[in-house]
């Protein structure tokens, strides 16, 4: 039985020698369009000219440059090895911030990372253990504003000892946040970081945190109720406070914290507390219009407020903090 090679060969001698055409293919089993095809590859100063080809196209339309590839890759090593987030949405923040003006898609560097084998399996630390101790878990199911996490970060320092805290806020139903600094841990200063975050989130169901004293109120009145506490029992806002010394309870604003060291502070350097508020503003637009968690599906905060409907409660119009502590 001939190879498909030596059957081409046998098909060119015999149309060279002037054999009828028809009876060339049909003694062979192909069709006329296999005859001619091979008749137009003949080359007698190649002896592979029989051989089979690739159907592979010459050029593919879309193809991501080797420039760009290169790139990529260099980025994700040196995030790697300054010990920072490498996933593929921290390499495209990291291209617009070099300033390229066309910044190729997240899963197009999903692509080049599995091509180049970058793409790392995470490392189990081992299950958490509970601790069953029974206490008030709400489940936002998706809605937004229905439970909100809100947590303090620092201190931190800036060049030439400005020191500041983070007070962070998470809508758990849609994963937006509220993201602020300030120079103290006060009560008056949660208050005021509430509304700010509030007028931009809308009001929760219910306003989840821990147990430090700027939420409870005082070590030397502990029956009496904190500013923070008037405040949202006077916007029908129910507190929760987690059990102590169990930051798991509130885990969503626990991991959002990380993601914010490594893809914010730990990432820029600020000169002066003006220009690290303005950086820090377009970190929680970016964040809220951006980041994708698997936990929605995929989708961005924002997104997944538009899909839950939109309707949030907000903030009156020229709402004016009450004297909290006259309210009851």
């Amino acid at each position: 039985m001939k190879t498909p090679e030596e059957e081409r060969i046998v098909a060119v001698r015999r149309y060279l020698s002037g054999d009828p055409i028809e009876s060339i293919y049909k003694d062979l089993g192909r069709t006329e369009q296999w005859l001619f095809k091979w008749v137009k590859r003949y080359d007698p100063t190649n002896p592979k000219w029989c051989e089979s080809r690739s159907c592979a196209p010459h050029n593919i339309p879309n193809k991501t440059p080797m420039e760009i590839e290169k790139t990529v890759l260099s980025i994700r090593d040196r995030l790697k090895s300054a010990n920072e987030f490498c996933g593929a949405l921290a390499i495209q923040w990291a291209m617009e911030d070099l300033g390229y003006e066309k910044v190729i898609s997240e899963s197009t560097i999903k692509a080049i990372l599995a091509r180049y084998g970058k793409i790392e399996s995470r490392k189990s630390s081992g299950r958490y253990k509970p601790k069953n101790i029974p206490y008030p878990k709400i489940e936002p199911n998706g809605k937004p504003n229905i439970l909100h996490e809100m947590d303090f970060l620092g201190p931190r320092y800036l060049k030439g000892g400005f020191r500041f805290y983070g007070l962070n806020i998470m809508d758990i139903g849609t994963h937006r946040v509220a993201l602020s600094i300030s120079k103290n841990q006060c009560d008056y200063t949660v208050v005021d970081t509430l509304l700010s975050s509030w007028r931009r989130l809308g009001i929760p169901r219910y306003l989840q945190m821990d147990n430090q004293l700027p939420f409870t109120g005082s070590n030397r009145y502990p029956r009496a109720f904190g500013s923070v506490i008037r405040l949202c029992l006077y916007l029908g806002v129910e507190p929760i406070f987690i059990p102590i010394r169990e930051p798991r309870r509130n885990g969503h604003i626990e991991r959002f914290q990380q993601t914010y060291k490594k893809m914010f502070l730990n990432k820029y350097y600020f000169n002066n507390p003006d220009e690290l508020l303005r950086s820090l503003n377009d970190f929680e637009k970016r964040h809220n219009k951006r980041y994708r968690y698997s936990c929605l599906r995929g989708k961005t905060p924002m997104q997944a407020l538009f899909d839950s409907g939109g309707n949030i409660k907000k903030l009156p119009e020229g709402f004016q903090v009450p004297d909290l502590s006259t309210c009851r």
